[in-house]
């Protein structure tokens, strides 16, 4: 018996799978996701609705080649994506994501989807004995299949599925047609063995059932016609030829054909074939398909592809053109606009395509409708931008009096009707990190290049000499298909390597030297500048400004660019203004020439870099000196802001604010280099000090400021040098560095006591204090640390405090002093938590679990450290998250976990390593050395505990109190199991192994429970 569905009421998500992804419940609809991941993750929760995922198997599915750390934090960034989408303001948390430290799901009440109804009308349908009931219930299943499950995505799990529901589909489909001839409605039959064959034109069962209803309709040369095409697919797709049945079926049809006297028709319209391209076109299988699935399935009578010049536009149209004229009765038309000059020539090229004779304009427009009227037609209007101001309202009337006509564009514009459907065409696939000659060609980018190349050089071959060149070279082109044909057709005379360094002025070297292409693509600067030349003057203006960007940026950054853009302009009498920043960066959107990306808070705008090139070439001197300027001020203030929110509850979204515009803030950097803008440079190289530390790049952010600080110092203001010395011995600090940022803090110090900043000078006390702390000086580092809380304390400065009383709890935690250190440890957290500060909060709950662990609460420890360790991974802290696994894997191995400790241990010296802290490094080595002793492995053990023990006096510190006892007896231990040779080996090696070998050796200690010596 049939059960009742619903497609899902105002308060449950109806997620549908077939030919796409889509959610959509009330008026809210998510059809965009920031990831192809976040995508097949939704999927794959919504197609197994009964089933609870575990982290690992969503890890493994979906991220398979990711470090494991880094999948962990993709997998709670999808999450972290999903959960406000799927449940918006007003919808309880967890009512439709359920989501724990170990299973992830859907609620299975809260949401429907089409593949899930459209197996169970199929299985009703098969239990259903009557006939009619049976045709409506497969009928609606049919319905419900709009295309390839999930198409786009190509995880192992979708392509399984996919075939499966496809199979499932095609039997359906195939009853459908048993049924209506059964029934006598051979046209429905007809219609439904149509279906299948559009859905696999490989599929022979299918050809047959539309040969013989052809046959049996009356329509034997349509069945022959047919059979011809069955054939050539069958040749050309599997090298096969028909079988017995269907041979068979052919013979008796031509047996049976009878030529009745048909009513006179009028003469066929003979259609120009489609150009044939005549080189092979890579990549566009998934774009293809879409194209056809919209002109097919979407209902969509018009559809243009967007692109910039060189994307390869022409060659998809004419792709997908063959594969939907392959798949239904009809005449695709091909119609080449580049050469027109006006608009109303565009329907003599119409004309000229279908092969009418001239006339005068308005009976040529009937003459054309007329004949666009006899059978379906797909249209191809080619290279449509420069007459789209015209183009429209001729467009608009072919379709709307023709209703069998449907139009694919071309254009690097949108045409702007209501009813346009836009493709973009992306580039190609370009190859990411990948050295292999074998897993490069796999990118569509190099095999157009390899094609390309042998065009000219019939011996080129990607190779393992090369393969990193032309991997780079493709990365370089951005996978721009013109790009990537001129750049290859130096191939007789350059290697990638050459090709590669010659790119450093790409517009000199992407030049072609064939007779056969039109002007416009014979350069890629001429490709670009046709798109340059349509544009309005002011536009021109602001396609040039925003030039100066790098990578991505905000609409914020371009108003302000744009702002001081336009001043100038009117200033120098060459514009009266430019456009409002919105309504320009979506024309330039429209015209192909900029990207609009969608992120979690807001869209974000970005440039091809050929593109980029291009435009910041269109600029005078005076034009860049002066974006270069605004764009340094410009992300100067906004790191000014960020930095004054990252410590605050705010942090997170401000931290990733910054991530987003890393490639901005170096390009601010380097102007400042270059132009000696000393104090611009040291306020941002200072504002970003806190996003180094939290993310770790801590060498990046030591070079920064060496460089700007080594500059000429006279005009520098002694305030912002102060500064930037504190960030430059913060951050030394941070790599263990503490003889150097000692120095730093002392200059800092020095500054800021001359012009008499109490605050300034509160800081490099604390900074001093606690540098003085990690070289072991408890005196020193106490009395600087009470300096500095007595300077806060009277400023009324409560994070000041806060940070000196979590370090005095460190003092007294190092003496042994617990319960004194727990009392100041938690006066520092609660200051932190009243503040916001998720960071410091972390680190007064990983301090508290230090403290618990001495005292032998394994439990409590494990628990504060486990609730430090969730706050830094939240928030990619990772020298905090470094800092914290060493220590969880210190609590795991006192518990006896010794396989727990060792992943825990691997896993944090991998980071810290990564991130160049020494001192870290040197915890790692040792509770590592103390693990291998355990396993007796004894010269492991004095290997690892002996370059710990380096590395403490290379940088000036030493073991706590509590560690050394510890250390000292594994090596007692180790001498009486070991020979004085074998001793003396192991620590030796510890001595003189460089650190980067020591760090791998250790890594494999831990990740092979058979490691010898």
């Amino acid at each position: 018996m049939e059960t009742e569905r619903q497609a899902g009421g105002p308060d449950i998500w109806r997620i549908e799978l077939f030919g796409g992804l889509t959610a959509s419940r009330g008026d809210r609809k998510i059809e965009r996701f920031p990831t192809q991941k976040v995508g097949a993750l939704l999927a794959m929760l919504a197609f197994y609705p009964r089933q609870r995922h575990t982290r690992e198997e969503l890890i493994d599915m979906l991220w398979p080649d990711a470090d494991l750390t880094a999948a962990r934090n993709r997998l709670s960034q999808a999450l972290v994506w999903l959960r406000p989408q799927l449940e918006p303001e007003g919808v309880e948390r967890g009512s439709v994501l359920i989501a724990d430290r170990v299973n992830i799901s859907l609620t299975p009440s809260t949401f429907t989807t089409d593949t899930a109804d459209f197996e169970a009308l199929v299985k009703d349908g098969q239990r259903e004995n009557g006939a009619e009931a049976r045709i409506d219930i497969l009928s609606r299943a049919v319905g419900l299949y709009q295309g390839p499950l999930l198409s786009g995505y190509y995880q192992d799990w979708i392509l399984d599925e996919r075939q499966r529901l496809l199979d499932a589909f095609l039997l359906t489909l195939r009853s459908l047609v048993s049924l209506h001839e059964r029934a006598g409605d051979s046209e429905l039959a007809l219609t439904y063995a149509r279906k299948a064959l559009a859905a696999d034109p490989l599929q022979e069962e299918a050809h047959a059932d539309v040969i013989r209803l052809l046959a049996e309709s009356g329509q034997s040369a349509a069945a022959l016609r047919q059979f011809q095409e069955l054939k050539r697919v069958l040749d050309k797709e599997l090298a096969e030829e028909p079988s017995p049945a269907t041979l068979a079926l052919v013979d008796r049809i031509k047996q049976n054909a009878s030529t009745p006297v048909a009513a006179p028709i009028a003469a066929p319209i003979r259609t120009a074939p489609l150009p044939a391209p005549l080189t092979r076109l890579f990549g566009r299988d998934e774009e293809i398909e879409r194209v056809r699935q919209t002109l097919i399935s979407g209902g969509a009578r018009l559809v243009t592809l967007i692109g910039p010049g060189g994307s390869g536009k022409t060659r998809l149209a004419l792709a997908a053109g063959a594969r939907v004229e392959q798949d239904r009765s009809g005449s695709v038309v091909f119609v080449a606009l580049a050469d027109l000059d006006a608009a109303p020539m565009i329907l003599a090229a119409i004309a000229a395509a279908l092969r009418l004779p001239a006339d005068t304009a308005g009976a040529l427009l009937d003459q054309v409708m007329e004949a666009l009227a006899a059978r379906p037609f797909l249209l191809i209007l080619d290279n449509l931008e420069h007459l789209v101001g015209g183009a429209g309202s001729l467009v608009r009337d072919l379709l709307e009096r023709v209703s069998s006509l449907t139009i694919l564009a071309t254009s690097r514009q949108r045409l702007g009707l209501e009813f346009e459907r836009e493709i973009a065409v992306p580039p190609l696939h370009i190859p990411t990190g990948s050295a292999d000659p074998q897993e490069l060609l796999e990118s569509a980018s190099v095999q157009l290049f390899v094609d390309r190349a042998r065009a000219v050089n019939p011996d080129f071959g990607v190779t393992a000499a090369n393969a990193v060149a032309v991997a780079q070279v493709c990365e370089r082109l951005e996978g721009i298909p013109l790009a990537i044909e001129l750049c290859a057709a130096w191939a007789q005379t350059l290697t990638p390597a050459q090709m590669l360094e010659k790119l450093e002025r790409r517009f000199d070297l992407l030049v072609s030297r064939r007779s056969d292409i039109t002007p416009r693509h014979r350069t890629l600067r001429a490709a670009l500048e046709y798109s340059y030349l349509q544009l309005p003057s002011d536009l021109q203006l602001v396609y040039k400004s925003v030039s100066v960007f790098r990578g991505s940026w905000s609409l914020e950054a371009s108003e302000s660019i744009l702002a001081g853009a336009s001043e100038q302009a009117a200033a120098s009498g060459s514009s009266g203004g430019l456009w409002p920043a919105l309504r320009a960066l979506t024309e330039l959107r429209e015209r192909s020439l900029i990207v609009a990306e969608e992120t979690d808070t807001a869209m974000r705008f970005r440039m091809l870099e050929s593109l980029r090139e291009f435009a910041s070439e269109q600029l005078s001197y005076a034009e860049r000196a002066a974006l270069r300027r605004a764009h340094a001020l410009c992300f100067l203030q906004m790191s000014e802001q960020a930095n004054s929110r990252v410590a605050g509850s705010d942090q997170d979204r401000w931290l990733a604010t910054l991530d987003l515009e890393q490639e901005n803030l170096r390009a601010a950097l380097s102007w400042s280099l270059e132009t000696e803008e000393s104090n611009v440079g040291l306020r941002l190289a200072g504002a970003m000090g806190g996003y180094w530390s939290v993310r770790g790049t801590l060498q990046e952010g030591v070079d920064w400021l060496e460089r700007l600080l080594a500059l000429p110092a006279h005009h520098i203001d002694p305030d912002v040098q102060a500064k930037a010395w504190s960030i430059l011995g913060y951050l030394l600090w941070s790599q263990g560095d503490f003889a150097y940022a000692r120095t730093a803090h002392e200059q800092a110090l020095e500054l800021r006591r001359g012009i008499a900043d109490e605050a300034g000078v509160a800081e490099s006390l604390y900074h001093l204090g606690i540098t003085a702390y990690r070289e072991e000086d408890f005196p020193s580092a106490k009395s600087f640390l009470e300096e500095s809380l007595a300077n806060s304390q009277a400023r009324g400065d409560r994070s000041g405090i806060a940070r000196v009383l979590l370090n005095l709890g460190n003092i007294a935690y190092e003496r042994l002093q617990y319960q004194e250190a727990r009392d100041f440890i938690q006066q520092s957290l609660e200051i932190e938590q009243q503040l916001g500060n998720r960071r410091r909060s972390a680190n007064a709950l990983h301090n508290l679990g230090l403290i618990a662990r001495d005292n032998r609460e394994y439990e409590l420890a494990e628990t504060l450290i486990q609730e430090a360790l969730a706050v830094n991974r939240s928030m990619l802290d990772n020298y905090s998250i470094a800092n914290t696994l060493a220590n969880l894997g210190a609590v795991a191995a006192f518990q006896g976990q010794s396989e727990r400790a060792r992943r825990l241990l691997a896993e944090g010296l991998k980071l810290a390593y990564e991130i160049g802290n020494k001192h870290i490094i040197a915890y790692y080595l040792f509770p590592m050395g103390m693990l291998e002793a355990e396993s007796e492995r004894w010269a492991n053990s004095v290997y690892l505990l002996s370059a710990a023990r380096r590395v403490f006096e290379q940088i000036g510190s030493a073991l706590g109190a509590m560690d050394a006892p510890r250390f000292e007896n594994t090596l007692a231990d180790a001498r009486a199991h070991l020979d004085d040779a074998a001793f003396h080996s192991a620590w030796s090696r510890g001595q003189s192994e460089a650190l980067g070998r020591i760090v791998m050796d250790a890594l494999a200690y831990s990740l092979d429970e058979r490691s010898n010596p």
